[in-house]
C-alpha cells in the first residue's frame, strides 16, 4: 500500500466490450485477528478500480460507489475504510459484493475501454481478498443489459431495471490480465438518507414530485403496486407551461425506467446520478407510494461559513455555495442535470470559489491532475476530462494555465507542477508555434472549437462538425490573443520561463484597437466589440483605464455572460477599490434577478431554462463566482460557530 498503487488481476464475466452491461461479483474474507476486541482492531480497507462504475457492499451494506472518471492509460482506485462494516468474529466470514456497470460507448464524460474489476481488501499490510478467478461472478439480469438508452451525448446512458427478474447463480470470474491503478487522494462521495418528505401530486398519467429546490443524487422509492407494470421516471429542473416535466429535449431523454413487481417494491439506483427539482412518474396503473425522491450525493468537505452584513449578498453567497456543492462529485461538473462534465473554464471558477468555502484543497489538486491526463497528441487539452467525444476549445487550454497558477498561489503547493508541469509546457509550446508573421494567433482550424462564451459572435457553434476551414480568411480574435498574453505571464511565474509578449501586445493594438471608442473590436474581420474581449485586453496590459470606462459605459458592446463575469470584474479591480461598488451592485442586479424568479441554484446563463432551445441548465458551477468577489469585497466575517 505504501507506493500508492493497486496491482493485481483484472476480472470480468462475458464480453469485455459489451455495451451497457452489469456484472455482480462476490467473495468472502475474514477480518478478525485472534479475536481482538473492536477498539483494538486494525483498519480494513477496500481498494477498488473498474471500468466504468461500481457499487460495493460488505455484509449487505453499501460501502462505496463511484463513476470511475479516469483514463484507460492511467487508472485510479478508491480506498475505502470498511472496518466498521466487518464482523469481528474470526469464525465468521464477511461477504464482499460489488456490481460493476460497463458503459461501453464514448461520451463527454467517459472514454470507452474494456470492462474490468480490480480490487483487494487489506488489513495491516495483509491482503484478505483480491480480484482473481476465485471471486464469483454473474450477469445482473435485473438491469436491461445492452439497452443503451442515451440521456445526453455528454452524460451517457440511462437504465431500465426489472424487479421481476431473478439473477442466476455465481460462477468463477474470468481473468483478464494484470492491472494497475493509482490512488485517488480526494475524499469519497457520500450518500444521505431519504431526506425530507417531498410533495407528491397525482396527475393525469402519473405522479408529480416536487423537491422544492435543486437536488442531486440517486433515484429511490418504495411503493406498492397491485400489478406488474412499467414506470417511466422523468426528471428536470423546471416545469413546462402545462405543468409537465420536460422529458424529451432535442433528442435528449431525461428519464429512467423501472418494471415493478406485484406487491411491495423498494429500490435505489447507485449508478446514475440525476439532478433537478422535479420528477414525473408515469405509470400504467395507480400505485401507493410509501416514499419517493432522491438520496442526495455530495462530496464531503469542511465548509467555511461567512456572515454578510447585507441580507441580499448573504442570500447570493449561500445560493452560490449550494450551486458549487451540487456540481462536486467524482470531479467538478459543469451542471449536474444535463452533462456532469469536467471543463477547464468551468472548473476554474469553481476552484477559485472553493478556496474561500472549503478548508482543504486536495479536491482542486486532484481535478487538475485528472485534467492533465487529458492532454491530446496535438499538445492541447481535450474538451472534457475524461472525454471520448471531443471538440477541444483552445481558450480552455489557456484557462488551465490560469487555474494551475491560482492553485499554487492559494496553496503554495508547487509539487503539483511535478505532475502537471509538462502539460503546461506543451500547451504553451503549441500556442507559441501558432504565432503568425503578424505576431498574432489565428483561430485554430478543425477539429478545434473557437469558443469563448455563450454570446453573440463568441460561441462559434457553427464550427462544430464542419469541414476544415483552411480556405477561409484567417480570423484573429481579440479574446484568444489577449488570453494568451495573460496566461503567458502566469506561465512564466509558474515555470520560471521568459515567454515574451510585447510584440503581440503591439500587434493587438495595431490590428484591433478602435481609437474613437478607446476599445478593441472582436477580430480583424468584425467591427463588433464585446465586454469579455475588452476585459481580457485590460488584463493582458493591452487596454487601459479608458478601456475600462468604455466597458462600464457599454458603448454598444456585447454584454459579458455569467460564466465570464470574473474577467470583467478582475479588469476593474486592477484599479483598486474605485469600481468596488459597481461590482457589488452588478452582482446584486444579475443574481438578485435570478433569486426573484425562484432560483435555488444559479443558472448557466441569464436566460435560464429558456436558453438553448429550452435546454439551459438552472444549476451551473461557473455561475457561482460571486463567492470569490463577495468574500474579498463585501463586508463579512467567518462564522466561528460552524
Amino acid at each position: 500500500m505504501s507506493d500508492g498503487l493497486l496491482k493485481g488481476t483484472k476480472i470480468w464475466l462475458g464480453d469485455v466490450n459489451a455495451v451497457d452491461a452489469y456484472v455482480d461479483f462476490k467473495g468472502y474474507f475474514s477480518a478478525a485477528k485472534n479475536g481482538e476486541k473492536r477498539k483494538n482492531r486494525k483498519k480494513v480497507f477496500l481498494r477498488i478500480s473498474c471500468d466504468s462504475n461500481y457499487t460495493a457492499y460488505v455484509n449487505g451494506k453499501i460501502v462505496g460507489f463511484a463513476q470511475c472518471a479516469d483514463y484507460p492509460h492511467y487508472r485510479n482506485y478508491d480506498e475505502i475504510d470498511i472496518t466498521d462494516f466487518c464482523r469481528n468474529d474470526k469464525n465468521d466470514k464477511n461477504v464482499f459484493a460489488a456490481t460493476v456497470w460497463h458503459y461501453g460507448v464514448d461520451s463527454q464524460t467517459y472514454v470507452n475501454a474494456d470492462a474490468y474489476l480490480l480490487f483487494d481488501i487489506v488489513c495491516d499490510g495483509e491482503i484478505l481478498l483480491k480480484s482473481d478467478k476465485s471471486i464469483g461472478a454473474r450477469i445482473n439480469a435485473r438491469y436491461f443489459n445492452g439497452y443503451a438508452k442515451t440521456i445526453t451525448p455528454q452524460l451517457g446512458l440511462s437504465f431500465l431495471y426489472n424487479a421481476n427478474v431473478k439473477c442466476g447463480g455465481f460462477e468463477p470470474s474470468e481473468e483478464h490480465g494484470f492491472g494497475e491503478a493509482h490512488k485517488r487522494e480526494r475524499g469519497i462521495c457520500k450518500m444521505k438518507g431519504r431526506g425530507a418528505k417531498v410533495e407528491v401530486t397525482q396527475t393525469k398519467g402519473g405522479y408529480l414530485v416536487d423537491f422544492k429546490k435543486e437536488t442531486v443524487g440517486f433515484l429511490t422509492f418504495g411503493f406498492r403496486s397491485e400489478t406488474e407494470q412499467k414506470l417511466t421516471v422523468s426528471y428536470g429542473e423546471r416545469l413546462l407551461p402545462d405543468g409537465s416535466v420536460p422529458r424529451i429535449l432535442d433528442g435528449r431523454d431525461f428519464s429512467a425506467e423501472y418494471i415493478a413487481k406485484k406487491g411491495e417494491n423498494r429500490y435505489v439506483n447507485t449508478f446514475r446520478r440525476i439532478a433537478g427539482r422535479y420528477l414525473f412518474v408515469e405509470t400504467e396503473n395507480p400505485i401507493d407510494f410509501g416514499y419517493i425522491g432522491v438520496r442526495e450525493v455530495y462530496y464531503p468537505a469542511v465548509e467555511i461559513r461567512r456572515k454578510f452584513a447585507d441580507p441580499l449578498l448573504q442570500k447570493i453567497y449561500d445560493v452560490s455555495v449550494y450551486t458549487v456543492k451540487c456540481c462536486m462529485h467524482e470531479h467538478y461538473e459543469d451542471c449536474p442535470w444535463r452533462e456532469q462534465a469536467l471543463y477547464a473554464m468551468d472548473s476554474r471558477n469553481q476552484m477559485l470559489c472553493n478556496y474561500y468555502t472549503y478548508k482543504k484543497t486536495i479536491y482542486q489538486r486532484e481535478n487538475l491532475v485528472l485534467m492533465s491526463k487529458g492532454l491530446r497528441d496535438d499538445g492541447l487539452l481535450s474538451l472534457c476530462f475524461p472525454a471520448g467525444v471531443d471538440y477541444p476549445i483552445p481558450f480552455f487550454s489557456l484557462a488551465y494555465i490560469m487555474q494551475t497558477y491560482e492553485y499554487v498561489k492559494y496553496t503554495g503547493d508547487k509539487t503539483l507542477l511535478d505532475e502537471t508541469g509538462g502539460t503546461l509546457d506543451k500547451i504553451m509550446s503549441v500556442f507559441l508555434s501558432r504565432i503568425d508573421d503578424n505576431r498574432l494567433i489565428a483561430q485554430l482550424p478543425v477539429p478545434y472549437w473557437n469558443f469563448y462564451e455563450w454570446a453573440e459572435d463568441s460561441a462559434n457553434g457553427d464550427q462544430l462538425g464542419k469541414a476544415p476551414r483552411d480556405h477561409l480568411p484567417k480570423v484573429y480574435d481579440l479574446s484568444l490573443n489577449c488570453m494568451f498574453i495573460y496566461a503567458a505571464k502566469m506561465y512564466n511565474e509558474l515555470r520560471g520561463k521568459n515567454v515574451k509578449t510585447d510584440e503581440m501586445k503591439e500587434a493587438v493594438r495595431k490590428t484591433l484597437f478602435v481609437p474613437g471608442k478607446n476599445a478593441f473590436r472582436l477580430s480583424n474581420l468584425s467591427e463588433k466589440m464585446s465586454v469579455l474581449g475588452n476585459s481580457l485586453a485590460v488584463l493582458a496590459g493591452v487596454g487601459d483605464e479608458k478601456t475600462v470606462e468604455a466597458i462600464i459605459r457599454g458603448d454598444g458592446m456585447i454584454p459579458v455572460t455569467l460564466s465570464m463575469n470574473a474577467f470583467k470584474y478582475d479588469a476593474l479591480l486592477l484599479f483598486g477599490d474605485k469600481y468596488k461598488n459597481y461590482i457589488l451592485d452588478d452582482i446584486k442586479a444579475k443574481y438578485g434577478k435570478m433569486l426573484d424568479e425562484g432560483a435555488t441554484t444559479f443558472w448557466e446563463t441569464e436566460l435560464g431554462a429558456d436558453d438553448f432551445g429550452g435546454g439551459g441548465s438552472l444549476c451551473h458551477g461557473w455561475s457561482a463566482i460571486p463567492i470569490y468577489y463577495l468574500s474579498v469585497l463585501a463586508e463579512n466575517k467567518i462564522d466561528r460557530h460552524n
